[in-house]
């Protein structure tokens, strides 16, 4: 008998290698528009404390010490929307401003206007402090 010799031939299926490939260049085409993208400068406008009417204002101060006042009352968190619901039905037109101290985390004033905002409040004003001279003059 005779022996049969098989030879093999080694062969690359290049069909997977192809689709990977692939994958890989529509994932780069759709992220590379924002690998390119430049921040923005923008200039905000600068506000003076005359030019808002302080009539129709419902002032809220949140302490470092994370006391909320709103006129003379003193106040938790979790009471703050129904106090504010009442004032707000008075006075529909009314801006509510908070004046929060710049060293409190910002979770804990995003909670406090979370809560204004549940009381259904016109507007919204978050107070700042007034630049000094030598910048009003840019």
């Amino acid at each position: 008998m005779k022996k049969s010799t098989f030879q093999s031939e080694s062969r690359t299926t290049v069909v997977p290698i192809i689709n990977v490939s692939l994958v890989v260049v529509l994932t780069l085409m759709m992220i590379s528009p924002f690998l390119a993208s430049e921040d923005v400068d923008v200039e905000l406008p600068m506000a003076r404390a005359a030019e808002v009417d302080d009539t129709d204002n419902v002032e809220i101060h949140f302490t470092l010490d994370r006391e909320i006042i709103v006129g003379e009352d003193h106040l938790q968190l979790e009471d703050l929307s129904q106090y504010l619901a009442s004032l707000f039905e008075a006075a529909p037109h009314c801006v509510a401003v908070v004046k929060a101290d710049r060293n409190l985390p910002y979770g804990e004033v995003e909670a406090l206007i979370a809560q204004v905002e549940a009381a259904d409040a016109p507007s919204i004003a978050l107070a700042t402090k007034e630049k000094k001279d030598q910048e009003a003059g840019k």
